[in-house]
Protein backbone atom coordinates (compact mmCIF):
# COMPACT_ATOMS: atom_id res chain seq x y z
CA UNK A 1 0.00 0.00 0.00
CA UNK A 2 2.62 2.47 0.87
CA UNK A 3 3.84 2.59 -3.04
CA UNK A 4 0.78 3.00 -4.06
CA UNK A 5 0.09 5.82 -1.47
CA UNK A 6 3.87 7.48 -3.11
CA UNK A 7 2.67 7.15 -6.89
CA UNK A 8 -0.75 9.09 -6.21
CA UNK A 9 0.95 11.81 -4.33
CA UNK A 10 4.01 11.88 -7.10
CA UNK A 11 1.06 12.55 -9.50
CA UNK A 12 -1.15 14.75 -7.08
CA UNK A 13 2.05 17.28 -7.07
CA UNK A 14 2.94 16.81 -11.21
CA UNK A 15 -0.68 17.87 -11.67
CA UNK A 16 -0.62 21.08 -8.94
CA UNK A 17 2.87 22.14 -10.80
CA UNK A 18 1.49 21.30 -14.15
CA UNK A 19 -1.82 22.78 -14.63
CA UNK A 20 -1.16 26.27 -13.60
CA UNK A 21 1.79 26.58 -15.54
CA UNK A 22 0.38 25.32 -18.51
CA UNK A 23 -3.01 28.05 -17.99
CA UNK A 24 -0.15 31.14 -17.78
CA UNK A 25 1.88 29.67 -21.01
CA UNK A 26 -1.39 29.57 -22.81
CA UNK A 27 -1.93 33.16 -21.62
CA UNK A 28 1.79 34.49 -22.00
CA UNK A 29 3.63 33.46 -25.20
CA UNK A 30 2.92 32.34 -28.52
CA UNK A 31 3.95 28.87 -29.59
CA UNK A 32 7.57 29.16 -31.55
CA UNK A 33 7.73 29.40 -35.42
CA UNK A 34 4.39 31.07 -35.85
CA UNK A 35 3.98 34.56 -35.48
CA UNK A 36 0.35 36.41 -34.44
CA UNK A 37 -0.17 39.42 -35.88
CA UNK A 38 2.80 39.12 -38.18
CA UNK A 39 1.71 41.22 -41.66
CA UNK A 40 2.61 40.06 -45.18
CA UNK A 41 3.87 42.39 -47.24
CA UNK A 42 1.09 43.42 -49.38
CA UNK A 43 1.47 44.62 -53.48
CA UNK A 44 -0.02 47.78 -54.91
CA UNK A 45 -2.29 45.46 -57.08
CA UNK A 46 -3.51 43.54 -53.76
CA UNK A 47 -4.21 46.75 -52.11
CA UNK A 48 -5.48 48.88 -55.46
CA UNK A 49 -8.61 45.92 -55.28
CA UNK A 50 -8.98 45.93 -51.79
CA UNK A 51 -9.57 49.49 -52.10
CA UNK A 52 -12.01 48.94 -55.06
CA UNK A 53 -13.92 46.87 -52.81
CA UNK A 54 -13.97 48.56 -49.99
CA UNK A 55 -15.69 51.19 -52.30
CA UNK A 56 -17.92 49.30 -53.94
CA UNK A 57 -19.38 47.93 -50.38
CA UNK A 58 -19.68 51.20 -49.38
CA UNK A 59 -21.65 52.48 -52.69
CA UNK A 60 -23.45 49.26 -52.61
CA UNK A 61 -24.73 50.03 -48.67
CA UNK A 62 -25.47 53.43 -49.06
CA UNK A 63 -27.72 52.79 -51.91
CA UNK A 64 -29.95 50.36 -49.44
CA UNK A 65 -32.83 52.69 -48.04
CA UNK A 66 -33.26 53.07 -44.00
CA UNK A 67 -35.24 50.50 -42.58
CA UNK A 68 -38.19 52.03 -40.61
CA UNK A 69 -37.48 50.83 -37.22
CA UNK A 70 -41.28 49.40 -35.25
CA UNK A 71 -42.01 50.30 -31.70
CA UNK A 72 -43.37 47.78 -31.32
CA UNK A 73 -41.85 44.64 -29.79
CA UNK A 74 -44.92 42.77 -29.49
CA UNK A 75 -45.99 42.91 -32.93
CA UNK A 76 -45.02 39.20 -34.15
CA UNK A 77 -46.48 37.81 -31.23
CA UNK A 78 -50.00 39.24 -31.13
CA UNK A 79 -52.63 38.23 -33.20
CA UNK A 80 -52.96 40.24 -36.99
CA UNK A 81 -56.89 40.95 -36.37
CA UNK A 82 -57.03 44.28 -34.63
CA UNK A 83 -60.59 44.00 -34.13
CA UNK A 84 -60.42 41.99 -31.15
CA UNK A 85 -57.46 43.34 -29.88
CA UNK A 86 -59.31 47.44 -29.82
CA UNK A 87 -62.10 46.22 -27.89
CA UNK A 88 -59.67 44.78 -25.23
CA UNK A 89 -57.81 48.29 -25.36
CA UNK A 90 -61.14 50.49 -24.72
CA UNK A 91 -61.75 48.67 -21.44
CA UNK A 92 -57.98 48.33 -20.31
CA UNK A 93 -58.81 51.41 -18.33
CA UNK A 94 -61.79 50.76 -16.09
CA UNK A 95 -62.35 48.90 -13.08
CA UNK A 96 -65.16 46.20 -12.35
CA UNK A 97 -66.28 45.92 -9.13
Amino acid sequence: MKRQDFFAACLAAAAMIALPSASAMAQGMPTPGFQFGAAKPVSPEEKARAEALEKAARDAQSTVPAQKASNDPWANVRASDSGASGKKSKNAGKSVH
